[in-house]
Order: structure tokens, then C-alpha cells, then sequence
């Protein structure tokens, strides 16, 4: 199964694993839902009443619009041109190198016959998808004069992955949904709640979150007064690892490098810690 968008760092592989080392209550707080895999995994599981998604960027609404099948027959294809002139959050992820919202996917080269290649897929009319065939082949016979084995269609990949999300069965599920955008720190957290955060990782190319401020994340974490279940690589300063896994990378350019995944805790509140509490819902 895939959760959420398409998205740099997603948890969509071990979101299933994640949610079974978060404690069980009436609410989760996702601080940085980026794509919303443990948002999506958490409407279908039912482990929680109520989840209130929080992201800098404006993704959970890319997220509601998809999982109410606002993306049904999307067959946009962009050029970098495009890319660079789009303030679209979907187009924004769907054409970036690694889904980081950034840099535009292909290089030129590339570009030239992949951008056909995806229209001659997914246009909206056989007369289109005719015209970018034509031109598919001929970039392509171009293209092979230099030589790259690389001919993944990723955006359609990540179409797919999209529409997937209107697969939820049972949209009223998506009323237990807060989705909210704006900074972690200013996210209201009812009392009892589980608190999850999957921030930038340190060291790591942060793509949408580039400005993000690790030391701010660490003097935040040293003072809240409630545990913050946090996804790293590195443990943060005062805190102490409850959970780890380990599984294939989803960059696109790092498929079979293998990485470990960990859990960690504030160690203040690491002898509260229970996991796969019984359900309250």
C-alpha cells in the first residue's frame, strides 16, 4: 500500500510501522506531514479519533484535494520553463528531482524527449498524445547519439500514487482530518495527544524546507512539557531512541541503498512510553 503524496523523505513504506511504535489516544498531531503518509495511514487504521495535519507548506491541501478526487483525469505535464514560473504545490512536487519541490526533475537533455514521453501517456485527447509520439521518437533517436539509460517516467509514477488517494474508501473519514498550515511551534496541542514530527533531516538536502532551522526544532523540543515522537537519522539532543527498522531508500537515484529508520523520545518522558496502547477508537 502507498501513502500520500509523492514527497521527498516520504514514510509511505513504514508507515504501518510507525503508527504501531506511536502510542494509541484520542489524537494525532503530525507537526510536519509533508506528504501526508502517516496522515493517510491513520485515516484508513483507525487508531486514532481525531489527527490534526500540520505543514509549512500548503501539501495537506494538495492532500484533502486528492483524496477527494480532485486530481481524478490530471494529466498536466510541465516544462522547466513551467516549473519555474508555477507557484502550484502539486506541480511543485510531481516535477521535481527526488519530489523536493525545488529543482526541476530533468535536465535539458533529458527533458526533450520525457516531457512527450509523458504527454504521449497522458493527454487528454488521441490527437495530442499522436503529436507527442512523434516528437517522443524523434528527441529520443536525437538522445541516443549520446547515450543515458535512464527512462523512468516519474511523474506518472507519482500520478498514479496520487489517485491512489482516492481509493479511500470511506471519505468520511477525512472528517476526523484538521489539516492546518503554518509553523510546528504555533500548532495548538490538546492535552493527551500523541505528538509525532518527521522534520528535515540533519545533513540532509531539505528541498521545501531549506529555511528550516534545526537548533530552533532542538530548543523547542528541550522545552514543550508533553513527548514529541520524533523520525531521524541522529538522535536529537535529550533524547533517547524507543524504535528503529530498516528499509530501501524512496529517492528515485538511491532505490537500493538500504537506511535505518528511528524513533526517538525526549528521555524525560522515555519511562512514559507504551506502545500499541489498546485503541480509544
Amino acid at each position: 500500500m502507498k501513502y500520500g503524496l509523492p514527497y521527498q523523505g516520504s514514510k509511505s513504506r513504514i508507515a504501518d510501522w510507525v503508527l504501531s511504535v506511536l502510542p494509541a489516544s484520542h489524537t494525532l498531531v503530525d507537526l510536519f506531514a509533508g506528504g501526508g503518509a502517516i496522515v493517510h495511514a491513520a485515516l484508513l487504521n483507525g487508531k486514532y479519533e481525531h489527527i490534526i495535519a500540520n505543514d509549512k507548506t500548503d501539501s495537506m491541501m494538495v492532500f484533502m484535494e486528492a483524496a477527494t478526487g480532485g486530481f481524478e483525469g490530471f494529466s498536466t505535464v510541465v516544462t522547466r520553463e513551467e516549473f519555474n514560473a508555477s507557484d502550484d504545490t502539486a506541480i511543485k512536487i510531481l516535477y521535481s528531482f527526488g519530489n523536493g519541490g525545488s529543482s526541476y526533475l530533468w535536465s535539458d537533455d533529458l527533458a526533450a524527449f520525457k516531457v512527450p514521453a509523458a504527454k504521449m501517456i497522458s493527454a487528454p485527447s488521441l490527437h495530442e498524445r499522436r503529436i507527442a509520439y512523434r516528437t517522443f521518437c524523434r528527441e529520443l533517436v536525437k538522445f541516443l547519439h549520446i547515450g543515458d539509460d535512464s527512462m523512468r517516467l516519474q511523474p506518472i509514477e507519482c500520478l498514479a500514487n496520487m489517485q491512489n488517494l482516492e481509493a479511500l474508501e470511506r471519505l468520511e473519514a477525512l472528517e476526523r482530518l484538521e489539516a492546518l498550515e503554518g509553523d510546528y511551534r504555533l500548532v495548538k496541542i490538546p492535552e493527551g495527544a500523541t505528538v509525532y514530527a518527521d522534520p528535515p533531516y540533519r545533513g540532509t538536502e531539505c528541498g521545501l524546507y531549506a529555511d528550516f532551522d534545526v537548533d530552533a526544532f532542538d530548543a523547542w523540543l528541550g522545552g514543550v512539557d508533553f513527548p514529541v515522537y520524533v523520525s531521524e537519522y541522529t538522535c536529537p539532543p535529550g533524547c533517547v531512541e524507543i524504535a528503529h527498522t530498516e528499509h530501501y531508500s524512496s529517492l528515485p537515484s538511491d532505490r537500493n541503498s538500504r537506511t535505518v529508520e528511528r524513533i526517538f523520545v525526549q528521555e524525560r518522558f522515555a519511562d512514559q512510553y507504551q506502545p500499541d496502547q489498546p485503541s480509544l477508537f
